[in-house]
């Protein structure tokens, strides 16, 4: 698995081979829901959205794929948020 690190250093043409998630396998992975993933990640850099315009104006319809250092990115911002010494009301453990 490579990390978000090692694709930064990467060029961007080597990052078409990295796995790219379906949001429906990140949402059952992270037990949230389809659309939490979908509003997560539809304005995150490097997202594939595919979509087209030319179809019923009243649904969007979209696809998304989400390379693996996206989601990681994303989930280690999440996960890193508070920091250890506060719960996730800001209130201090330590007392």
């Amino acid at each position: 698995m490579a990390t978000a690190a090692k694709l930064a250093a990467m060029p961007q043409a080597s990052r078409l081979y990295e796995r790219h998630f379906a949001p429906a396998e990140l949402a059952e992975q992270w037990n949230l829901s389809l659309d939490t993933i979908m509003r997560m990640f539809e304005r995150e850099p490097n997202v594939l959205i595919f979509e087209n315009p030319e179809r019923n104006p009243n649904r969007r319809r979209r696809t998304l794929r989400i390379p693996e250092s996206v989601a990681e990115r994303v989930y280690r911002r999440l996960s890193t948020r508070f920091s250890s010494n506060t719960n996730p009301k800001g209130e201090n453990r330590n007392g």
